[in-house]
């Protein structure tokens, strides 16, 4: 049977109390991040629980402690880059530990490498390439580059706590809403994530944080077809031409390509300001276990 996702989903995914004693509810902050620290390595919250099953950890959770931990351990203040995720091993809803290789370090770039362990096993391997900020302009000429398709939705005033990610397809630019299963189409998907939650509870997510969560959305924004996302992605790489501002960030599906049960895709990634990178997936076909919206 496939699974079901909530129509309600949000970068920011609410507790679920259900899960947890009244006790519990009342006396345990919500909480604000993915993970939480504990001996020799992070602990699950109930955010970082992933839709292919109960018992794992989700794509955008683990995505978010890799980009942490590459940017923690990172030499150099660095305008741009690109961070590459193997998903390796399948997860359990469990501790991890983090282990961390400084590869490289120059004035100009540095290459920082982690793996997430569980249970002795690599489960995540993740490198961050990462550029420092140039002095002067950009290098000129007059290669061909798209026009910026990417129509803003109309925000209300940011409010405090989760702020739904907000989803435009068949009606785009008109139809931007936080109801997802008004866009069970086969249109171009787009995304708008007002508010991210931080990979560690307690901790503010940086802009690097933020951008690369999104950007493992990547396959769900290129997959998505009709009520379904039929594919998981066993990846995904991030080019960062530079540091996202401040708010919200957007996702926009440049198209996927499938064969043999493989499926690729790839998406642009926006601030308000404008594009900050690029984004790409592979991914492997589930017929029988894709996520409904």
């Amino acid at each position: 049977m496939a699974a079901e996702r909530a129509t309600s989903f949000s970068w920011e995914k609410p507790v679920n109390d259900s899960a947890r004693t009244a006790a519990d509810a009342a006396t345990r902050p919500e909480p604000t991040g993915f993970f939480e620290p504990a001996d020799h390595g992070y602990s699950p919250l109930e955010t970082a629980r992933g839709p292919w099953g109960q018992d794992t950890l989700g794509g955008q959770a683990l995505a978010a402690l890799a980009a942490r931990e590459l940017e923690h351990h990172c030499p150099i203040a660095f305008g741009g880059g690109r961070i590459t995720v193997d998903f390796i091993r399948a997860t359990t809803f469990g501790p991890l530990e983090s282990r961390v290789e400084v590869a490289r370090s120059s004035s100009r770039i540095a290459l920082v490498l982690v793996d997430l362990v569980q249970s002795d096993r690599v489960v995540l391997k993740a490198s961050g390439l990462f550029v420092a900020q140039p002095a002067g302009d950009n290098g000129g000429g007059n290669a061909w580059s798209p026009d910026s398709e990417f129509v803003y939705p109309a925000l209300p005033p940011a409010a405090p706590g989760p702020q739904p990610a907000l989803m435009s397809s068949a009606g785009y630019p008109d139809d931007w809403s936080s109801d997802f299963s008004a866009h069970r189409n086969n249109a171009r998907k787009r995304m708008w994530a007002p508010a991210m939650i931080s990979a560690v509870h307690g901790e503010e997510a940086s802009a690097f944080v933020r951008v690369s969560t999104l950007a493992e959305g990547t396959s769900f924004i290129t997959n998505w077809g009709g009520e379904a996302v039929p594919y998981m992605n066993v990846d995904f790489t991030m080019n960062l031409l530079r540091i996202p501002e401040p708010g919200g960030l957007g996702l926009e599906s440049s198209g996927q390509f499938v064969a043999n049960g493989i499926s690729v895709g790839s998406a642009s990634l926006y601030d308000e300001k404008g594009i900050v990178g690029v984004s790409s997936v592979t991914c492997l076909a589930l017929p029988n276990r894709s996520v409904k919206f």
